[in-house]
């Protein structure tokens, strides 16, 4: 009978559900996986092979507690994976931890605070209650880095570079492009709340780019702007590998995509509780405004050559590395 895997990916957007499901997917092929998360794109995307616990995303706090604490204690699981909060989003974990002692504990540290690691007093939680730490790509200088047994990966992705479509087949099936004009692509994978300043962009580009082809990468078609111009597709790194210049904010997902396909990325930084998206946002070309992300895209469109690659650039996606690092504790 296969082990199970539980990953706990509770958070308002994309990134932890995809950083889940790149994992996942992976694992699915020897591993049952559940994950858990509240993601309001839970039911729009494919689970990968993935059985998911979703709750709600409008849930309220306390049944969102209750609901995990429900899930972790009445669940068979042979390896429990937190995702990015080592006490959960909301604090819920810090009481179920140590119950779990006879059950694996891995914590997937993404960058976060330094602050909160500090009022939370992290570093000796994690030393408590997670067996092992992995860190997916945010390099070495995060706040938990120094403790022991801490390995590292290249940054995970939920499509392998061979997995990738042939770039002109995105541009004109997905994307309604002509292979001979250039793709501006605004991926707004964000919260809900900023869907509209990403609308705000796209009409811009338009307006200011009549040579290039503008396309919004959302979930949802924004109010004002023409369904012609919006794209609904999973996984966005399909689409992003397929442009030549995005737009976007300085998520997790957003960054290491852009990088990893080769593709410059324009980004803003949002405000976020615990992710600091102008240190990622610094690895691409980050922009304070969208004054300074038109003139930017602007300069990166002349730098493209009209010839462009047939394929994304070969990765190593370090969710494969990341499985194989767990299995090797015979998990």
């Amino acid at each position: 009978m296969k082990k199970t895997w539980l990953i706990y990916a509770l958070g308002g957007g994309w990134g932890h559900l995809t950083r889940a499901l790149s994992l996942g997917r992976i694992a699915a092929q020897f591993r049952t996986v559940k994950i858990i998360t509240n993601s309001p794109y839970a039911q729009h995307v494919s689970h990968e092979g993935c059985l998911l616990h979703w709750i709600p995303d409008n849930a309220g706090f306390s049944a969102t507690c209750i609901k995990v604490r429900e899930i972790l204690l009445n669940t068979h699981y042979d390896c429990l994976i937190v995702d990015t909060f080592p006490r959960g989003l909301g604090g819920e974990l810090a009481d179920i931890l140590p119950q779990l002692h006879s059950i694996p504990r891995i914590l997937i540290h993404r960058d976060i605070n330094p602050n909160y690691i500090t009022a939370k007093n992290l570093r000796n939680f994690v030393v408590k209650n997670f067996d092992t730490v992995i860190v997916p790509g945010e390099g070495n200088d995060l706040g938990l880095c120094d403790l022991p047994g801490v390995h590292y990966t290249t940054p995970w992705l939920i499509r392998n570079a061979e997995e990738l479509p042939e770039r002109n087949t995105t541009r004109s099936h997905i994307l309604r492009v002509d292979k001979s004009v250039k793709i501006i692509l605004v991926c707004a994978a964000g919260q809900a709340s900023e869907l509209d300043i990403f609308s705000q962009i796209t009409l811009r580009l338009h307006q200011d780019f009549p040579e290039c082809a503008v396309r919004i990468l959302a979930p949802h078609c924004p109010v004002n702007c023409p369904e012609t111009l919006w794209v609904s597709h999973h996984p966005g790194i399909e689409c992003l590998a397929a442009a030549d210049v995005v737009i976007g904010g300085g998520g997790y997902n957003t960054v290491y995509e852009c990088a990893s396909v080769g593709v410059p990325l324009v980004a803003l930084a949002f405000a976020r509780l615990y992710d600091r998206q102008e240190k990622r946002a610094s690895k691409s070309y980050y922009v304070p405004d969208i004054e300074q992300a038109i003139a930017t895209v602007r300069i990166l469109l002349d730098q493209v050559k009209t010839a462009q690659k047939q394929s994304a650039s070969a990765y190593i996606n370090g969710a494969v590395q990341a499985m194989y690092q767990i299995m090797s504790y015979k998990l």
